[in-house]
């Protein structure tokens, strides 16, 4: 006489496979996704929910709602500045010794590769497109911008100081030359995020990746003493 015994299994999904996302992680890229089409608010926690394809209550389980989605998104963006060359700069002794080291070329190769580290990052990539969208009309991310912004600039205006000052590079207000540095890619954002948005077939270093490379050059040649 044969047995036959039925294995029941468990029900709910599946256990999770070494590198898969979590829940949380997949609400907040496809946040970005969709604000980066939609806008901050074109998007409702249902889009969200619907497009991670979990039930609009599971969100709630990781986050507060849309605010805070938003918000964790330009903390990650803040957080990647704050831990990269440029964010971890100090006006110090030791801050002087590096520039001092590296030497104007050495200095200009490392300050565009964190530059273009962050961009060749998809997601970097789409939230630098949402917060173009949204830095019109939500004033907390203006002023994350605005901190980040000042803070380029004070990186570049004490580099370029330090370099005149060990006759590095010719002397220059290195206030007025961090502005011309970084009007460029200022300049590229806007017309990649904003004015030719949708048109490009390529991300953004594939269309500007030689560009960037011909204005450090530029740059480095038009100051060196």
């Amino acid at each position: 006489m044969v047995m036959c015994v039925t294995v029941k299994r468990k029900s709910g999904r599946p256990a999770k496979v070494p590198g898969e996302k979590g829940t949380k992680e997949r609400i907040f890229d496809t946040a970005i996704d969709l604000f980066a089409e939609r806008g901050y608010d074109g998007v409702s926690i249902r889009d969200i929910a619907a497009a991670v394809g979990i039930k609009e209550s599971s969100i709630y389980k990781h986050y507060t709602g849309k605010e805070e989605i938003l918000d964790s998104i330009f903390e990650y963006f803040l957080e990647a500045w704050r831990q990269s060359v440029a964010g971890k700069w100090s006006v110090s002794s030791e801050a002087e010794e590096q520039v001092v080291s590296m030497g104007l070329d050495g200095f200009m190769a490392m300050a565009s590769g964190v530059f273009t580290s962050w961009l060749g990052d998809p997601r970097m990539e789409k939230i630098m497109r949402v917060s173009f969208i949204e830095l019109y009309h939500n004033e907390k991310i203006r002023k994350s911008q605005l901190a980040f912004l000042d803070a380029g600039y004070a990186f570049f205006e004490s580099s370029f100081a330090i370099m005149i000052k060990h006759k590095l590079i010719k002397p220059i207000d290195p206030k007025v030359l961090a502005m011309e540095y970084m009007s460029f890619y200022m300049n590229a954002l806007v017309d990649y995020f904003i004015m030719r948005y949708g048109t490009m077939s390529g991300s953004f270093l594939q269309e500007y990746g030689a560009r960037i490379k011909e204005h450090t050059a530029f740059i480095t040649n038009s100051i060196k003493p």
